[in-house]
């Protein structure tokens, strides 16, 4: 007789959303999973993947044992060690290296959040002396909007986005349907109860749009000129919240003179837009309040420009009265009091205190990228810290410049970088011009590359120790979503871990105990320090977890009036910035060189801007299409169900452009930039412009061969073989290199 089932709480972490789950638990093995409908937020729902979660698990590629390369990086040659010796001789190698070129030689590679927290690595790497050389896809997908989001606000708006209560909702450059499926729920709930109001902005036509009153089927990569437009409707026609502008603003008379340079004609003249869609959708944004603007990556990816168009949202949510009420973004801080005390932060644990100002500025990009690097932090954060109470996040609010990376690797410049670190990322399948990684990857200056992974990867593949990661069914959960407000979101550990997976906490502890650490890592296990972290509240682990989620005890008091919210935080504390206003004219980036008001910049490959280029490469190219139930470059093994449903790469192409190219629905084609080819099947879609392609990102192929030179196809169909990286056409704010709005030509394969 087996032993009775179990049902263990907790939280889905195949992506960021967080879907309360019950995991059904026999004999230690997972037996079955379903969402959990005592959770507030999913309210019971799963996706796709979360349906695939015990194939996925159980699947025969799972990395189960630490691994040591024996032969040439790349030649798939490798032999079974204990965690003991690897982790001895990475501590050894890392002395080594710290000893010769200093703590400044090591680099993090890390992508996006799985449940893991980020402190673990902070705190180790501030207590080894480096100045967070922090190397991640999280500049162009998202953590550069919290970046911008400080020096305007100080608070986060970007993801707090209430499409229960919204009468308009504004979904840029995202496509929920294949995104976020809970999401879009909600989206056509709002649409189909309360007439909700949708303006979709998008070059191809997706199922959003198809929902969407408004589609504005812009030019790629002139995001920012369509939302200057509707700065420049807006305020000439005097749709803005006069009240919040007048009494929580700074910088409005600059902003309204700023915007008279974007009249509707010439953002038209931009966008390929007719004016009298920018005049009409500005005009429903602004008076079918409250409102919200969706959060997608597109505008994340596309160089010079990304960041800025992000200020330029937060600029228009805030003029229209639309920050911290309900429909509109709500704020909910880090450090407020949950059950009468508040949980420790990431930004407590992570020691950045411990890192010397003359340190501080080694961190790569500290004078390039400066928004996002330890120099813009150190701006912004006294605002917050006085106003929450704690340090103010960091936990990926951080980043180095990534494109700096690999010329420090292969050329010693700005210094040299010896070892790196790659943990849940798999940068072969996400750097920007992936051939630099690739050759940094390769190269013997690079003296020790670590990877703790789930599976065998192409960056794995490249590694001298590959170390097996525990999943989120073999982990506990506690978190406040790397400090980003004070909601808290717990679970129960399943299962123990499949063969000797360490979860991530456990792998960066055990090397800090190796460097020499020991007595600023009490908490033997990751259970131990989030019982730590929920002290103050008074409650365990468990606990958290048969309460699913937690939010701040102020938002208990929330109620509605008039559309809006009875008690905003603000108007006791002021916003965390210096002025205490949303600085339209940003004081935080006037003070690190930055043009302080909002602007479009045209992008670095485009038929305005390098019109040579544009003869000989005459499409538009966007990358980073996605598509459900794959995620980033994950879910590729064949035997799960997801390669069963979706198994090529696909491009989207006008039917008349590829009838051109002699080009029919199916047909493998190739798509080629200035810095390579891929090939992918074309998808005939009417609903694209004629001069774009759309291609999707991430793929590889785990059942060919690991080993060199196929690296698991990897060159075959990868799209970031075609993207761009010059630090010059990076985003000056945040480093994030282009995606999207490329030149390409398509031929036939």
């Amino acid at each position: 007789m087996g032993q009775q089932v179990e049902i263990k709480k907790t939280h889905c972490q195949f992506c960021e959303k967080y879907c309360g789950v019950l995991v059904h638990v026999q004999d230690d093995k997972v037996i079955k999973t379903e969402g959990n409908p005592e959770d507030p937020l999913s309210q019971g729902f799963t996706c796709e993947r979360n349906r695939l979660a015990i194939k996925w698990l159980y699947h025969p590629d799972q990395l189960m044992h630490p691994l040591k390369r024996v032969g040439e990086r790349g030649e798939g040659k490798w032999q079974r060690v204990t965690w003991d010796q690897a982790l001895d001789e990475i501590a050894e190698k890392l002395k080594e290296i710290r000893a010769r070129y200093g703590p400044e030689a090591l680099g993090v590679f890390e992508g996006t959040v799985r449940g893991n927290e980020y402190w673990h690595r902070a705190r180790f790497l501030s207590l080894f002396g480096n100045p967070q050389n922090l190397f991640h896809p999280g500049v162009i997908c998202g953590c550069n909007l919290m970046a911008i989001n400080n020096a305007v606000t100080g608070d986060i708006t970007c993801f707090g986005a209430d499409y229960q209560h919204a009468n308009c909702a504004v979904l840029w450059g995202m496509n929920p349907p294949e995104t976020n499926e809970r999401l879009w729920i909600t989206i056509t709930r709002s649409k189909r109860e309360r007439g909700m109001k949708i303006i979709a902005i998008d070059p191809r036509r997706t199922k959003t749009a198809e929902r969407a009153d408004i589609w504005l089927q812009l030019r790629p990569g002139t995001d920012g000129a369509l939302g200057m437009g509707w700065l420049n409707v807006i305020i000439n026609e005097g749709l803005y919240d006069k009240d919040f502008v007048e009494r929580w603003t700074v910088g409005f008379e600059e902003l309204a003179e700023r915007v008279q340079e974007y009249p509707p004609q010439r953002v038209a003249e931009i966008t390929w837009l007719a004016p009298d869609e920018i005049i009409e959708s500005a005009r429903m944004y602004a008076t079918t309040r409250p409102a919200c603007i969706g959060y997608g990556v597109a505008t994340d990816q596309i160089g010079l420009n990304a960041t800025v168009a992000e200020q330029i949202r937060i600029v228009l949510r805030a003029i229209t009265g639309n920050i911290d009420v309900l429909g509109g973004h709500l704020i909910t801080r880090p450090g407020q009091e949950i059950t009468g005390g508040a949980f420790i932060t990431g930004s407590q644990l992570g020691l950045l205190e411990k890192l010397s100002p003359e340190q501080r500025r080694k961190q790569m990009g500290y004078d390039v990228c400066r928004l996002m690097s330890l120099r813009g932090y150190e701006v912004s954060a006294g605002p917050i810290e006085k106003v929450y109470g704690v340090p103010a996040p960091y936990e990926v609010r951080l980043a180095a410049h990534t494109s700096m990376l690999w010329p420090a690797i292969l050329e010693g410049k700005p210094y040299p970088i010896k070892a790196m670190i790659c943990w849940g990322s798999n940068p072969m399948a996400w750097a920007g011009n992936v051939k630099s990684a690739y050759a940094a990857l390769k190269s013997p200056n690079l003296e020790l590359h670590v990877v703790q992974e789930l599976f065998m990867t192409p960056t794995a593949q490249l590694a001298d120790y590959v170390l097996p990661a525990a999943s989120w069914m073999e982990r506990v959960l506690c978190t406040n979503f790397m400090d980003l407000g004070s909601i808290l979101c717990g679970g129960e550990r399943a299962i123990p871990p499949l063969g000797e997976r360490k979860d991530a906490y456990d792998f960066w502890r055990a090397l800090a105990l190796k460097m020499g650490q020991e007595e600023y890592w009490p908490w033997p296990t990751l259970e131990e320090v989030s019982e730590y972290r929920l002290k103050p509240l008074g409650i365990t682990v468990k606990e958290l977890a048969d309460q699913v989620v937690l939010f701040p005890a102020s938002m208990f008091n929330i109620k509605e009036k008039d559309g809006r919210l009875v008690k905003h935080e603000y108007e006791e504390t002021g916003f965390p910035t210096p002025s205490g206003k949303v600085e339209l004219y940003s004081s935080a980036l006037e003070k690190l060189g930055y043009d302080p008001l909002p602007y479009y910049e045209e992008p670095p490959e485009s038929p305005v801007s390098t019109p040579e280029v544009a003869r000989e490469y005459p499409l538009i190219l966007t990358t980073g299409g996605k598509f459900m139930p794959m995620f980033h470059s994950e879910w590729r093994q064949w035997g799960i169900g997801t390669r069963e449903k979706h198994p090529d790469p696909l491009m989207d192409i006008h039917p008349e452009t590829a009838r051109e190219l002699g080009i029919s629905d199916g047909d493998w084609a190739y798509i080629e930039t200035r810095r390579g080819r891929i090939k992918q099947k074309a998808r005939l879609n009417p609903g694209i412009l004629r001069n774009v392609i759309n291609a999707e990102h991430g793929w590889w192929f785990p059942e060919q061969p690991a080993k060199e030179p196929s690296l698991g196809g990897v060159w075959e169909c990868n799209s970031q073989v075609l993207t761009l990286d010059d630090i010059d056409s990076c985003d000056p704010l945040a480093g994030g290199w282009c995606n999207r709005a490329l030149l390409c030509k398509v031929y036939r394969a």
